[in-house]
């Protein structure tokens, strides 16, 4: 009996220990499953995705299939698993190419940093990609190659490499906002929605957006949609712009008819019109801005002259022999002459140009030809 009982008691002090270590265990997982971030992506499931696709280390979904103001969730598998995107509006750019590739682009952050989460896909070779770019100066900071698709829906491209974007009237993007107006999916009803990239809230969502005709001077030329209700809490609607040379901008407008926020596209994100006739001043025409040389422009200094409907038709013929686009002041001049508006008046834009020499000798060339032209720094708030 005395040699038994110090085995007794180990085996005591053995199963104390025992049910101690197990319920350390057991703590642990508990805590550690509620710290861990639901994916809430992964309810939507592939069903009503457009793009739906896992990767080495990933599982990317863009959504709903069924309804416009499509969403992204990007969740890292392994451990620590997390949610990188959720639920953060994705916005369609289209083809990337002619070989059947597009994309749709995320804001988010990752690491500390600003990043763009792109998912991409190609529906003719059923192939996806998770691209991570570092919202800066969009070097690729991570790329995987898709193990597995199980939703590949994004639009076809046609013979020419475009996607065929029905449902979207105005896309573009500003320094500080996604902008997007779209008709309603198999409805008539047109939408708008702005996107704040710096808060990454939603500020206007699928509210309608209104055509706004009768529009006095600066815009009278422009395509103008209006909607929304509010700017940082005061009342307000937000008005997106597009001119027929492929200038955007956002602006908002108080109750009082007070610009509270003004802002053009930026030239780093691609201009997309599908504009309705209906919904065009007379002297808007009927080209497509997004495809306009100038397009990208809104460069800060411009070659203006002043002068008629004649002055333009004899600038043009002056500065026929150096064709559309760049070439002549340098390499950082768009040649397009055309009449702009400004709080002054109405001018000849007969060069956009990076470089302040540039357009200076732009002018200086038409000046020497008798044109009254002159050096105009393009503050974009003038208009």
């Amino acid at each position: 009996m005395q040699l038994d009982w110090p085995m007794q008691r180990l085996n005591r002090w053995s199963r104390r220990l025992l049910r101690m270590w197990l319920f350390a265990i057991a703590t642990f997982f508990t805590v550690t499953s509620l710290m861990l971030p639901v994916y809430s992506g992964e309810p939507n499931t592939a069903a009503d995705s457009i793009l739906y696709f896992k990767t080495p280390n990933y599982t990317v979904s863009v959504f709903p299939r069924s309804a416009p103001g499509q969403k992204m969730n990007v969740y890292r598998q392994g451990y620590p698993a997390r949610s990188e995107a959720l639920n953060s509006p994705a916005y369609f750019r289209g083809a990337i190419g002619s070989d059947g590739w597009v994309s749709y682009d995320a804001y988010g952050s990752r690491d500390g940093r600003n990043v763009i989460f792109r998912a991409s896909a190609n529906r003719s070779t059923y192939q996806a990609r998770l691209e991570i770019l570092d919202g800066a100066n969009n070097s690729i900071v991570l790329t995987e190659n898709a193990t597995s698709i199980t939703t590949i829906a994004t639009p076809e491209t046609g013979d020419n490499g475009t996607v065929q974007l029905k449902d979207t009237i105005i896309l573009f993007e500003t320094q500080n906002y996604s902008v997007r107006v779209y008709r309603e999916r198999n409805s008539a009803l047109k939408k708008v929605n702005v996107y704040n990239k710096a808060s990454q809230q939603q500020v206007v969502n699928g509210q309608p957006a209104t055509p706004a005709l009768n529009v006095p001077p600066p815009y009278d030329c422009w395509v103008s949609y209006f909607g929304g209700s509010q700017y940082n809490g005061a009342s307000a609607q937000y008005f997106i712009r597009v001119s027929s040379s492929g200038e955007a901008k956002v602006e908002a407008i108080g109750a009082n008819g007070s610009v509270l926020m003004s802002e053009p596209r930026i030239s780093a994100f691609p201009l997309t019109t599908n504009i309705p006739a209906e919904d065009r001043p007379q002297c808007f025409g009927s080209g497509d801005p997004s495809s306009n040389p100038s397009g990208g422009g809104l460069a800060p200094f411009i070659a203006g002259v002043f002068g008629d409907q004649s002055v333009l038709n004899a600038v043009k013929q002056q500065l026929n022999s150096f064709g559309p686009g760049r070439g002549l002041g340098g390499t950082t001049c768009v040649v397009s002459p055309r009449f702009e508006n400004a709080s002054q008046g109405q001018f000849i834009n007969a060069a956009e140009c990076e470089s302040r020499d540039d357009a200076g000798s732009v002018v200086n060339y038409l000046r020497g030809r008798g044109f009254n032209a002159r050096l105009i720094y393009r503050n974009f708030r003038y208009r």
